[in-house]
Order: structure tokens, then sequence, then C-alpha cells
């Protein structure tokens, strides 16, 4: 092994410079602002007031909106949810039936869009009847994907403008889905 003057060994001197350099690289590092992780989220919530006041009937009931609507709607998916401006997730109920309404707010329409379109592209990779079950249909004038979990219930959702709009309908008939996608803007 070499040494250097003074008898120390080459590779201490080797990792006493590694052991600097990691040091000012982390108060270095300390120092600068980095982008959260996670999109900033306004609480003044458009996401919520977008929803109709009343569906065939229902009122509409806020379940949830701004970071927490955020975290749930995170909660339940297995893809990247990106570039959020806002997002609600809104109840309406019957006697024998449940609407759930979400509402997601992008920056412009093309990021809407393609949020859209990642949704759709996630659920082809994912399989089973979020797959087979997918279609693209044509609801009160719009066009809409249409999905079931489970081969028996189905979800909607479609991009309006800079908007996403998902719904589950549960106990409603095809003509009040109808009604319902209609009324959503």
């Amino acid at each position: 092994m070499l040494e250097l003057k003074g008898g120390a060994p080459k590779n201490l001197l080797i990792v006493v410079s590694l052991l600097l350099v990691a040091v000012a690289a982390s108060f270095y590092l300390s120092y600068i602002e980095f982008p959260a992780a996670t999109p900033e989220v306004e609480e003044a919530s458009a996401a919520a007031e977008i929803a109709p006041d009343e569906l065939l009937g229902m009122n509409k009931i806020v379940v949830s909106s701004g970071l927490d609507a955020l975290q749930l709607v995170k909660q339940r998916h297995t893809g990247n949810i990106e570039d959020v401006k806002e997002v609600a997730i809104v109840h309406y109920m019957k006697e024998d039936g449940l609407l759930t309404l979400w509402t997601t707010l992008y920056q412009n329409e093309t990021i809407a869009w393609d949020e859209n379109e990642k949704m759709v592209i996630g659920m082809r990779k994912w399989g089973g009847n979020w797959s087979s079950d997918l279609k693209e249909i044509t609801v009160a004038g719009k066009q809409v994907y249409q999905t079931s979990s489970d081969g028996v219930s189905y979800h909607y959702f479609w991009a309006d403008g800079e908007w996403v709009f998902y719904i589950i309908p549960r106990n409603f008939s095809q003509e009040e889905v109808a009604d319902i996608i209609g009324a959503i803007p």
C-alpha cells in the first residue's frame, strides 16, 4: 500500500476527502428549495361549486374537497395523480340509490384531456373488468367512458374543458344516468 507523507494510508485520505465532499453537498442541498412532490390544491373549492346543487331531486352533499379530497383520490388510484388544481368528492342520495361524483379541475383543457386518457390507459393495463368493460359511448351529447370494476355496476368519466368528471351511480336507470351526465357541466 502506498503511504503519503507522515505515514497516512492513501485510502484514508480518499475516505476523508469523500466525507468532506458529502458534508459540503448536504449543507448546499439544505439551502435549495425543491418543488413539493404533491401539487398544491386550492382550498376554496370551485371543484365543489361546479357540482350541481341538485340532481334528479337529490341535494348535493360535499364529502370532501381540496387536499383532503386529493388524498382520498390518491388512495383509490394506482397511477399518478398529476397537475390537479382542485378536486372535490360529492354525493347525491335518494331512498334506494347513491351517486358519487368526483370533480377535478386542471390547469387547462389539454391537461384535463391527457389525464382523462391516462385513466383509460391505466384501466386497460390493470385488466380484468376495468379493461374488458371499458368503452367509449355518447351520453347526453358527451363522449364518455363507461367501465365496471365488477361487471355489474358501471362507472362513467369524461373530460369537459379543463374539468374531468367521474361518477358511480348506484341503483339508477340508464335514463337517469343520461340525465345526470347531461346535468353535469
